[in-house]
């Protein structure tokens, strides 16, 4: 990764450090689309837009909602099928974190969140309780 990069980038980490994410998240964007070839500005895109989900989609409660940060649909579905999207969009998130590279703060902070909702939401009773309390279920 070019040295330009890693400034751009640089640039970008200290925006989500001050708490301004969507301007990380824009300049993680445009650092992304600059750079087609090169995985870390999409590690950057990925990870912004998660905690910025977080931070902007939250349940009566105050919890993340954790079926946007995850970015499936909430609703009928059986048991297993939430658990597999669940699962499935986890490993997606951390396969893309998972670089040797990727080495920025949002990561960590996106590895917490996604092991928090993931446990909120692979158990039943767990996901049901969340549901009640979020006024999900009526």
């Amino acid at each position: 990764m070019s040295k330009k990069i890693q400034e751009a980038l640089r640039y970008c980490e200290e925006n989500f450090e001050k708490g301004n994410l969507e301007l990380a998240l824009k300049c993680a964007v445009s650092v992304a689309l600059a750079n087609p070839k090169e995985p870390e500005p999409y590690a950057h895109v990925t990870a912004y837009r998660i905690l910025l989900t977080a931070a902007n989609h939250r349940t009566v409660t105050g919890e993340p909602d954790w079926y946007a940060v995850f970015g499936i649909k909430r609703g009928n579905k059986s048991s297993k099928s939430v658990a597999k999207s669940v699962e499935r969009r986890c490993l997606e998130i951390i396969e893309l974190l998972n670089g040797e590279t990727v080495t920025f703060k949002a990561a960590s902070g996106v590895y917490g969140l996604v092991s928090r909702g993931f446990e909120e939401l692979k158990n039943e009773d767990r996901r049901r309780a969340y549901d009640q309390r979020s006024g999900f279920l009526l």
